[in-house]
């Protein structure tokens, strides 16, 4: 007797956060289960988390997150905002589906995804005073080349991506340059020569990342109002990256101590 394999049940996922009327989040469950018949055989899992941002001084509260992993590819990642839950979820959904085609025909998502969409999520305003570090996460940076680590980011749709470079064993960030596009490639310690990149706009950052406590950090978070400052601990010399979230708070994402350089992905 022949047994017949089934092939495991897809996961997919819908989390909704913030008031939304019933019909809204509905929509949302049936675009992610029309979004794994578009991508068809060989997508694993598919999650999408919509959340509705309640800061009036926001111009796109709808934020819509929406993730797969596919077979041969990994994970890809969008995330948008609009004004409506609807535009939002279309928006991210249609993005994420080019870009998984780009993948899998191409091997790599494309230069148009260098530049920030005009449709980023918005950082809510915050005093000062109220701030505090929201999200602690601790990490076993990738051992990658900076083109790698770039392409990781583009995938992944982040606007920062700290790593282990693979030629001289430092904590790395590649980030993208906004508004003008490229991406910028910081280091812990100074090294000779730089970044060899062909197929991406690699700029490497000339002096390395300073030596900052948190206290120190975030005060330079809030002076230059970049989105991120990656520097060096004191204590244990590795680089670390305190990051403005939409929320108006702060994150951080820092190396496992002691975790030697395996490999891991932030």
């Amino acid at each position: 007797m022949t047994r017949l394999r089934r092939r495991p049940a897809l996961d997919v996922r819908v989390e909704i956060r913030g008031e939304l009327p019933r019909e809204d989040a509905e929509y949302v469950r049936t675009r992610a289960l029309d979004l794994v018949a578009v991508l068809g055989p060989g997508t694993r899992s598919a999650r999408v988390r919509l959340t509705r941002l309640r800061d009036r001084g926001v111009g796109r509260p709808a934020v819509a997150q929406a993730g797969v992993e596919l077979d041969e590819v990994g994970p890809v990642r969008v995330q948008l905002a609009a004004v409506t839950a609807r535009e939002a979820v279309d928006l991210a959904l249609g993005t994420l589906t080019g870009r998984a085609g780009r993948l899998r025909e191409h091997g790599h998502i494309g230069l148009a995804a260098v530049h920030e969409s005009a449709y980023r999520p918005q950082f809510a305003a915050r005093p000062l005073a109220e701030r505090r570090i929201a999200r602690r996460k601790p990490v076993v940076p990738a051992l990658r080349t900076p083109e790698q680590a770039a392409r990781d980011m583009l995938r992944l749709d982040r606007g920062f991506h700290l790593f282990t470079d693979e030629g001289s064993g430092q904590d790395s960030v590649v980030h993208r340059h906004s508004p003008l596009g490229g991406i910028g490639l910081l280091r812990a310690l100074r090294t000779e020569g730089g970044a060899v990149c062909e197929t991406l706009p690699l700029d490497e950052h000339p002096e390395p990342a300073p030596c900052l406590d948190l206290r120190q950090a975030a005060r330079q978070l809030w002076l230059t109002g970049r989105p991120f400052v990656f520097h060096t601990d004191p204590g244990d010399g590795r680089g670390r990256v305190l990051y403005r979230r939409y929320d108006g708070h702060y994150g951080l994402i820092a190396p496992v101590p002691d975790a030697g350089r395996r490999d891991g992905s932030v």
